[in-house]
């Protein structure tokens, strides 16, 4: 073969890259370009419940992840997204792979009310779990880093973050701290400087005749995990479950203590069962039961929480029979 042919030869060869950059999709599912569905559902290709509705350009299934990248989502800036029917702050959260703190952090107001989520509802969705700043008169990013427990070199590292002069932020910007510490969100009920019903003997008394009876058989007031048991000055048990988790009624009976005790139980509910055994439910989120409510087993009462003398999120739960503590473990299935 002539050097000619030898050089003709190998121009014409493709060049193929050393690696290819690859997105590992679950089969059947895909990626759409080049269309705004920032005012409808895309229908999921498993045929579940319709895809959250984005605005972009780019639109990721929740459920699709690229394995091969380290972020969860490819884009850098907030989206927006249309609360569809049978939404919970839970479940966009998780359809989102955010924590749920997060999301209520980045909207105003589901900082305020936790609980109204309502469908059409617009909310600002962050691209991972961080903290929604914005940037008000005398804020430095020193001290933006030291109120949510992150070093300044996390905010100026992210690249969603436009940032000129890290010296002279801009009044009303918007920053995304990743890994910000951020608060448990308050329950939808007004927080007083005392208990919403004063302590218990003052508290709502439902006459005898009027009082709901229990079954006598507990169940479970939320299933997760037993961290602290009964004894050694701790008065009840300690279950600790994400934040959030749904809080039922352990047996019937009628709601006597709606309450707020900065610190001790913080958020909590007393219900009456009748012949002298009463439970407590401390440390809620999120209570959605009133005073002199009759309640059933099972009802949803408030949310799991670490409101008053918490650590972290945890259900304080406690029996008393006859104004006495006793083990819920002797009364719980």
């Amino acid at each position: 073969m002539s050097v000619i042919a030898v050089v003709a030869a190998v121009m014409v060869m493709p060049t193929m890259p050393a690696r290819l950059s690859a997105w590992t999709l679950p089969r059947g599912e895909g990626v759409s370009f080049g269309r705004s569905y920032a005012d409808e559902a895309v229908p999921s290709a498993r045929g579940g419940r319709p895809a959250p509705a984005m605005s972009s350009t780019l639109l990721l299934q929740p459920d699709v992840v690229p394995i091969t990248s380290a972020a969860r989502y490819p884009q850098l800036q907030p989206s927006l997204y249309q609360v569809q029917d049978g939404d919970t702050l839970s479940t966009i959260a998780e359809r989102f792979h955010l924590d749920t703190k997060t999301l209520v952090w980045a909207n105003e107001e589901l900082a305020k009310h936790p609980d109204m989520v309502k469908a059409g509802q617009s909310l600002v969705i962050l691209p991972l779990d961080a903290a929604y700043h914005t940037v008000a008169e005398g804020d430095t990013l020193e001290g933006i880093a030291a109120k949510y427990q992150v070093p300044a070199e996390a905010i100026l590292a992210y690249k969603g973050n436009d940032i000129p002069d890290p010296a002279h932020l801009v009044v009303g910007s918007k920053l995304i701290v990743p890994g910000a510490v951020l608060p448990d969100p308050k329950p939808a009920v007004v927080e007083p400087p005392a208990p919403v019903v004063a302590p218990e003997d003052q508290a709502y008394s439902a006459p005898a005749d009027q009082v709901h009876s229990g079954t006598g058989q507990f169940m479970w007031p939320e299933v997760a995990l037993i961290t602290q048991t009964f004894g050694w000055g701790h008065n009840g048990i300690d279950i600790a479950g994400p934040w959030g988790a749904p809080v039922v009624a352990a047996d019937s009976g009628t709601v006597v203590l709606v309450a707020w005790w900065e610190y001790s139980y913080g958020y909590h509910v007393v219900i009456d069962h009748g012949g002298g055994l009463k439970t407590l439910y401390g440390h809620l989120s999120e209570i959605d039961v009133q005073a002199g409510q009759t309640v059933n087993k099972g009802d949803l009462i408030g949310r799991e929480g670490s409101t008053g003398r918490s650590t972290g999120p945890h259900l304080h739960f406690e029996v008393t029979l006859d104004g006495q503590y006793v083990n819920p473990f002797n009364y719980l299935p």
